[in-house]
């Protein structure tokens, strides 16, 4: 990676309070750990400052200074949000992002963007007026290492790309240390040292920082000097969760619509599985018929994130209960957010097994109720000379599982050979056309372009002699038939086919 971008959302809780309460644009505002008179003064805007409040001061002593000033609470779970919302931005401009631990921080690859930007002043320029359109005011800075970038863009409030590593070093040494985020003792101590630049900073011995001051004053010597290369760490990029259903006909039948929600919600949570996570919240929308708009989207949170389906369902039933639609639904948009699980979440979802035994059971004595014991049965093997003679019909009192003696490879499904009830008549082929040509099924099917065989099945001399010479016919939609020719009969039947 030979370029480096560094995105500073600065002040990013006070932000995120001012995008939440508008009309504070012109007023004093703070940023404070609780709403109570003890909370602490966190963030501080630039009216704020002027007028005398600091973080660090307690919410009473700060409305002391500053008469009708304004204070509010950001959650971590906004900060979290915000911080996914940004990622999320970023991820438009690079592929490879990685976020800091301090808030509103961000590194991205901007190597081999030159078919897309041939500038990356216009890049950088196009990054920060899309994060401005988002509400966040930020700054990027585009250079060739990690620190170099990040202390610009803390110090700066405009866009800088950089053409030498030269040209970043003399403008790094000189950004003060008040910008970057450090231990405020630290700073203080350094101030009274007349150490107030990265610059001043290098003059000082590596070994002295590390021996009065701790391992993070010398891990920031040693960051400014470039000897500590950390390794780029981008955060991995998953694609969002959803899934779409299409209706042929407009519903109105909330039972039909939890069915459809319930086969939507089944293909996602394998997903959430593979991932590690479990689903904390449930968005579904309803696009109804008529141009009567949409209905949504419904947002449905469990009480603790799960992977449970029926828990779902029934959430989910109770709100369909409660909607009105005004005209039918076509299409049910359904995406779903998740959380990390734990490794018990994760086995239980898995073991389950994906077939109910119990409720197939229930439903084929049900059957047998209504129509008899001989109207569920299952094909068992038995010793035969003809394929037909291979197997019988027997009842069957209870499901099992299927049990498949022949390992099949990820991806590659088995041919399944379906063997008609009866053997059906064919039309046999003119000479002409016995090899390639014939039209086993008529002109739907297309004319027979290949087959293999003949494979001779002889016997039954001791009831009835049988002579059958069968073949592989495939044709030009792509049928596969298994037919034999009857030497006795002297006539052409389809036997089966291969699916």
């Amino acid at each position: 990676m030979d370029r480096w971008a560094c995105v500073s959302v600065a002040e990013l809780p006070l932000q995120l309070l001012l995008r939440r309460e508008r009309s504070w644009v012109r007023e004093s505002v703070v940023v404070v750990s609780e709403d109570k008179p003890q909370g602490t003064v966190l963030w501080v805007n630039a009216r704020a400052r002027e007028r005398g409040a600091l973080p660090g001061q307690s919410y009473a002593l700060a409305l002391s200074i500053v008469p009708g000033l304004r204070a509010g609470v950001v959650a971590d779970v906004e900060l979290r949000e915000a911080r996914e919302e940004l990622m999320i931005e970023l991820w438009r401009f690079s592929p490879r992002v990685e976020t800091a631990e301090e808030q509103g921080v961000f590194w991205l690859d901007a190597s081999g963007l030159g078919l897309l930007f041939p500038k990356l002043s216009r890049w950088a320029h196009e990054l920060r007026v899309r994060l401005s359109v988002c509400g966040f005011a930020a700054n990027v800075v585009v250079g060739f290492s990690r620190f170099g970038t990040y202390a610009v863009a803390r110090a700066g409030r405009d866009n800088r790309v950089f053409t030498s590593a030269d040209e970043e070093r003399a403008s790094f040494v000189g950004v003060p240390l008040a910008c970057l985020d450090i231990e405020p003792e630290f700073r203080d101590v350094l101030h009274k040292l007349g150490v107030h630049s990265i610059a001043d900073l290098l003059q000082l011995p590596a070994a002295g920082l590390l021996q009065r001051f701790g391992k993070i004053a010398h891990r920031l010597h040693a960051l400014a000097a470039g000897e500590l290369l950390s390794p780029f760490d981008p955060t991995r990029w998953l694609e969002p969760l959803a899934s779409c259903a299409h209706l042929d006909d407009a519903e109105t039948s909330s039972t039909a619509l939890l069915f459809v929600i319930k086969r939507l919600l089944d293909a996602l949570l394998p997903k959430l599985v593979v991932r590690g996570q479990a689903l904390s919240a449930l968005r579904f929308t309803c696009k109804l018929d008529r141009a009567a708009g949409q209905l949504g989207p419904e947002e449905l949170r469990p009480a603790v994130p799960t992977l449970s389906s029926s828990e779902l369902m029934d959430l989910v039933r109770l709100r369909l209960e409660t909607l009105t639609l005004a005209a039918g639904v076509m299409t049910v948009e359904l995406d779903v957010t998740g959380v990390e699980a734990s490794a018990e979440q994760l086995s239980v979802f898995v073991e389950q097994p994906r077939r109910d035994l119990a409720a197939g059971s229930r439903a084929l004595s049900r059957l047998r109720a209504e129509f008899g014991e001989a109207a569920v049965v299952a094909a068992v093997l038995t010793p035969g000379h003809l394929p037909e003679a291979c197997f019988v019909w027997k009842p069957i009192a209870q499901l099992r599982l299927p049990r498949s003696a022949v390992r099949v490879a990820s991806g590659n499904r088995p041919l399944v050979r379906r063997i008609h009830a009866k053997p059906e008549t064919l039309h046999a082929p003119p000479r002409h056309v016995r090899d390639d040509g014939w039209l086993v099924r008529g002109a739907l099917c297309g004319p027979v372009t290949h087959q293999a065989g003949p494979f001779i099945v002889s016997g039954g001399w001791w009831v009835r002699e049988v002579h059958r010479d069968y073949r592989m016919l495939l044709t030009r939609r792509g049928d596969l038939f298994w037919v034999f020719h009857d030497r006795r009969r002297r006539r052409f039947f389809l036997h089966g086919e291969v699916q």
